[in-house]
């Protein structure tokens, strides 16, 4: 759908679709049937496998809007509603949010499938740079741009949101500042709707930072930033729709064609998003009780999917991927020869065999924090670093660290037993799925892994990650057209989105090189160099590249698997 805020990734279980969002977003990886454990090979040299490479970059099933019909309803599935709307924050960087309000919400530029950034006319009517360092970029807004008070989208909502994430004053709970830090002033030129953005050096992912854009009162100071957003405001949003009722008993929100929008008139009468559990996503798709979902790693909801006969699966090779991530203060996971351990006893090739049992996806392990396969500059971490599944060589770290085999066979040392906690998601599949594999894998070098479930809702609200509440989670991370962007929102020290807590004081003096750094070449070079550091570390451990698979009534139109792309909600409908 719209590329309604693109800074780097988003959180998400499983079930997120749509366009990929600019701020690293936690997809709430979810709707996976348990499927057959497979302790066998590790299927990376498969030669009957799929590959990411060879499935589309786009699936959208692409029609003129001219030739749909107007009218109609688009019906989907979210876990759960949270209670923090604001794209910016980090309790409010969730893709299932994000599907709702990406409708409604600014979007400055369209995303072609190569992830290319063109001005959205709707709300830019262009934009130049100086083309040097300090670069300073011009913008100048359409006019008839307003958001749902009236009120126009002008330099003043655009000096509020940039100021509110630039670092400086750190009670904004900000997603990220990455590319905020890195500018120097806001201002307005020959009148308020020419935007003259001044960055403090060359930043070549400017369009990153500018990709959208928040009301200025709804980010005026700490406390509306943080607690203002506890619902959605149709007064602080801009888009082709508007909010028309959430009822919070039935968890059932509805969205309308927005009265005050000036471009192409949606096709759609309304949207429905319903918070169904993941595990019953899929059959009621089935039941003609939804329109689309995202079928994720999920070969039970795959096979039921492709049953239906007025429906289409669409597919397309995307950003994204399942990951572990280690709370590196936390228990014994405060030691580094502990984390490598489990690197080294996770088989994760089999875990993405399970995970992916039954879909047309490759099972291939990820071996890289920053790119996936399909990515220019991606490169094997665990080669270049030689850590990967090893259980003999974990054995034998953990033995010269003291760690001596119990009676149990759980390793001990002074008395304590070598345990560590996975977090799994409550009626989530996948993360089930992956808690006992681990949980099975890890026993065999002695490790024990307590699993732990987390209610959905303390995913959703962000407190499990941002409280620190776990030791070991997984999720899936949603990337975009930015690589570079996530490395500091992820990996930074302190960074609001570095769930693992740790610190490579030598990745932040990398990240202000790649920032800054116009040559590619250079950047994938210096990314990388941060990447062998952090896949020693332990931070994340990705598992595999997540398939972009979306089951769609075959005559939705404009709408899908949408890889580095992003569509306009307006022009979203159906064929006659």
């Amino acid at each position: 759908m719209s590329a309604a805020h693109r800074l780097s990734s988003i959180i998400s279980l499983e079930e997120y679709v749509k366009p990929r969002k600019f701020l690293a977003v936690p997809l709430l990886a979810a709707a996976l049937a348990m499927s057959a454990c497979n302790t066998g090979d590790t299927g990376a040299g498969s030669t009957d496998q799929p590959s990411a490479a060879a499935i589309s970059a786009q699936d959208i099933n692409p029609q003129d809007r001219a030739s749909l019909k107007q009218g109609g309803t688009l019906r989907q599935a979210v876990a759960d509603f949270g209670n923090n709307w604001n794209p910016m924050n980090v309790n409010g960087n969730l893709a299932d949010l994000t599907d709702v309000r990406e409708n409604m919400s600014v979007a400055m530029f369209d995303y072609s499938a190569e992830g290319v950034p063109m001005p959205n006319p709707n709300f830019l009517e262009s934009i130049s740079d100086n083309g040097a360092s300090p670069l300073v970029v011009t913008m100048k807004l359409n006019p008839k741009a307003v958001w749902g008070d009236g009120s126009p989208v002008d330099v003043d909502d655009w000096i509020a949101t940039l100021k509110a994430c630039n670092g400086q004053d750190k009670a904004f709970q900000c997603a990220t500042t990455q590319g905020y830090d890195a500018i120097s002033n806001v201002k307005a030129g020959a009148d308020k709707y020419e935007v003259i953005v001044s960055f403090k050096a060359a930043y070549p992912d400017y369009t990153q930072v500018l990709s959208s854009v928040q009301k200025a009162e709804s980010v005026a100071d700490a406390n509306t930033f943080n607690k203002g957003w506890t619902s959605l405001k149709n007064e602080w949003f801009s888009g082709p729709f508007k909010l028309d009722k959430f009822d919070k008993t039935q968890k059932v929100l509805t969205l309308v064609p927005n009265d005050k929008w000036w471009g192409d008139k949606p096709l759609l009468d309304t949207m429905v998003f319903r918070a169904i559990d993941v595990s019953a996503t899929a059959q009621s798709y089935v039941n003609g009780e939804l329109d689309a979902f995202d079928i994720g790693p999920d070969p039970d909801a795959f096979a039921k999917s492709k049953g239906v006969t007025d429906g289409a699966i669409r597919k397309a090779a995307g950003p994204n991927f399942r990951h572990f991530t280690f709370n590196t203060k936390a228990g014994l996971l405060k030691e580094k020869t502990i984390r490598q351990a489990i690197v080294r006893g996770l088989d994760r090739g089999a875990i993405g065999e399970s995970d992916l049992a039954g879909l047309e996806w490759p099972a291939t392990p990820l071996n890289n924090n920053v790119f996936v396969s399909t990515q220019e500059g991606y490169e094997d971490m665990a080669k270049a670093t030689g850590l990967d599944y090893d259980p003999e060589k974990a054995k034998s770290d953990l033995e010269a660290a003291g760690w001596k085999p119990g009676a149990d066979g759980i390793r001990e040392k002074d008395g304590k037993k070598l345990e560590v906690k996975f977090s799994q998601l409550a009626d989530v599949p996948v993360s089930e799925n992956e808690a006992l594999q681990a949980q099975k894998q890890l026993s065999e070098i002695g490790i024990k892994v307590n699993i732990v479930t987390v209610p959905i809702a303390k995913f959703q609200d962000g407190t499990v990650l941002t409280n620190a509440e776990f030791e070991i989670i997984a999720f899936s991370w949603i990337g975009t057209p930015y690589p570079f962007g996530g490395i500091k929102q992820i990996y930074g020290t302190d960074a609001e989105s570095n769930f693992s807590q740790a610190s490579i004081p030598k990745v932040d003096e990398l990240i202000k090189q790649i920032d800054v750094e116009i040559d590619r070449a250079k950047r994938v070079q210096l990314a990388n160099e941060a990447n062998k550091l952090i896949w020693e570390e332990v931070m994340t451990l990705p598992l595999y590249q997540r398939p972009e698979l979306i089951a769609a009534k075959a005559k939705l139109a404009n709408f899908g698997a949408t890889g580095l792309s992003s569509l306009r909600p307006e022009n979203i409908g159906y064929q006659n």
